[in-house]
């Protein structure tokens, strides 16, 4: 029987941030993980996410300076490339609500940013073509992650730092015992029980499972949903390639609802990368995932529309999950009569820019003692009790993805 310090069930990005800054920290940690390590089963998989600082909400704009600064740590230190400042861009009618909320948000923080009129942007990205009497909200400090690189590479420098890594391996049960954690795992050596004194649950689409077995989704009405996402890749015409160029072409996000985003040609030479925020129903996260035609149709004719020189015809799809908690607001706490679990759920749309916020934050709620929330990562907005009758948060009007 096997015992640690902490044992980190997810090796998603959460999972592997969580498991690089514990054993930074000096603990003796094992990151458990179902599938293997970068796999594209989940929501942390791919070439490439958004990171920003224009949010409505504060909490989450005040989190990016610390995002945009650990990420450059963790990429000094491992020497990989994972961050490419490109500047973003978002689009709306003026009035738009989102629109004006990023911008109130980003005036009271005092981050800086651009708005463009149409024949203005124009000059400056004539990539792009809005509707009439659009504005484009331009901030510099935005940029792509590359998604599967950063998760490899956390799980790497995790292992550098002594943490152990299962992969291949389901975590069957989590059962507080005592002041510690029992944990019944089949993997490498068959099923097993491993002792720890702690449990970080970074599960993802499959973390709902675990709030029910430990009593968190009936205690506090929180269900996680679990939907279906995908991603569209399209030809970039060759006369337009240099435009489209991560060097003179910012990342986009289209705010109206649905949302449509996308990414300068980054992954794959000649294409580009555009998506639509699906809400769909909640799904089986082990079930199968089939292509929405309907929603590829609607990313071609926005491409058609909005991007100058892309021809808009999807030449491939890839498909992920997000997880919802019932209010759009991530769920990062402590399991309130067992604080040796801790719970990390309901990233998505926006959670992968605050991996590293996120595992610097559970590590740092693992080395402190029960009620402490003394990290400057901290955010009332994560807290579980939110779910209880009168403390319930308003939904967030901000969960563009990426």
């Amino acid at each position: 029987m096997e015992r640690f310090d902490v044992v980190v069930i997810g090796a998603g990005g959460m999972g592997a941030a969580a498991a690089y800054y514990l054993a930074r920290d000096g603990r003796r940690a094992l990151l458990v993980e179902q599938f293997t390590v970068g796999h594209s089963r989940g929501s942390s998989h791919g070439g490439s996410r958004i990171i920003r600082h224009s949010y409505v909400e504060r909490e989450y704009a005040t989190l990016a300076p610390h995002a945009f600064a650990l990420w450059r740590q963790v990429q000094a230190e491992s020497g990989a490339r994972l961050l490419a400042d490109t500047g973003g861009l978002d689009f709306a009618p003026p009035d738009y609500p989102t629109l004006l909320g990023r911008l109130e948000t980003l005036g009271a923080l005092g981050l800086p940013y651009r708005l463009y009129a149409q024949d203005e942007l124009r000059h400056d990205f004539p990539q792009f073509r809005l509707p009439a009497g659009w504005l484009a909200l331009y901030q510099t400090d935005a940029g792509v992650l590359s998604a599967t690189r950063c998760v490899e590479t956390l799980a790497g420098q995790a292992v550098r730092r002594g943490a152990t890594v299962w992969e291949n391996s389901r975590v069957l049960s989590v059962q507080p015992d005592g002041a510690g954690v029992r944990m019944e795992i089949d993997g490498h050596a068959g099923r097993q029980i491993v002792l720890a004194d702690q449990a970080v649950l970074t599960a993802g689409p499959w973390a709902g499972r675990f709030l029910d077995e430990l009593g968190i989704t009936a205690a506090y009405a929180a269900p996680l949903r679990v939907t279906h996402q995908q991603l569209v890749y399209m030809e970039v015409a060759q006369a337009a390639r240099p435009l489209f160029a991560a060097d003179r072409c910012p990342v986009y996000i289209g705010l109206p609802m649905p949302y449509f985003y996308g990414f300068p040609i980054w992954e794959r030479p000649g294409q580009l990368k555009v998506g639509r925020e699906m809400d769909g129903p909640a799904i089986d996260p082990d079930g199968e995932r089939s292509v929405d035609a309907d929603a590829v149709a609607e990313v071609e004719a926005w491409v058609a529309e909005t991007l100058v020189g892309v021809i808009p015809k999807a030449v491939s799809v890839e498909k992920c999950l997000y997880t919802l908690s019932p209010d759009g607001h991530f769920l990062i706490d402590r399991h309130p009569q067992h604080p040796q679990v801790l719970i990390a759920a309901g990233f998505s749309g926006r959670g992968f820019k605050f991996v590293v916020t996120t595992g610097r934050l559970l590590a740092d709620l693992a080395a402190s003692a029960p009620g402490d929330y003394s990290s400057p990562l901290w955010r009332e907005t994560f807290r579980l009790d939110r779910f209880v009758s009168g403390k319930k948060l308003s939904p967030s009007v901000d969960t563009a993805n990426l």
